[in-house]
């Protein structure tokens, strides 16, 4: 008897895990970049910026590709344990150089779209913002609740 049933999709290794204590100091999401050589596709780059219990905060960058709506590449970077007062010369930095990158390579400029939760305190306060901001889609779980 054969199953009616789909498959799964894979699903792709975490980006980055974030401990009880840490808290989300920014996200900042990419206009999407297109091609010329390729017109069905585009590039969004996402930056998740995570202040550490410890102190130290953590940048990590999540590129996707799409392809008439479907995720052809994802690529991971990561920048570790950068001091809380390098923090803005930092994301500045990055911007600076994917938007200076992006326009060199495709003439397009990249517009970017910023949340700044760096004074917002507590998962489900951070969680409720980063839903109501609509910058990137958000997924809870079904224990998860925003109210």
């Amino acid at each position: 008897m054969k199953s009616n049933q789909k498959p799964e999709p894979e699903q792709p290794e975490p980006a980055y895990v974030m401990e009880s204590d840490d808290q989300f100091y920014a996200i900042i999401v990419s206009s999407p970049i297109r091609y010329e050589v390729e017109p069905d596709a585009e590039t969004i780059l996402t930056f998740f910026v995570i202040r550490r219990q410890s102190g130290t905060i953590d940048i990590f960058n999540i590129m996707k590709t799409f392809q008439n709506d479907k995720c052809i590449s994802r690529k991971v970077q990561s920048k570790l344990g950068i001091s809380e007062s390098k923090i803005t010369a930092e994301l500045e930095a990055i911007k600076t150089h994917f938007t200076e990158g992006v326009r060199e390579k495709t003439n397009f400029t990249i517009s970017w779209n910023e949340l700044d939760l760096s004074s917002v305190i507590g998962r489900y306060a951070q969680m409720r913002r980063i839903h109501a901001w609509d910058g990137l889609r958000v997924w809870t779980q079904p224990d998860f609740s925003l109210n």
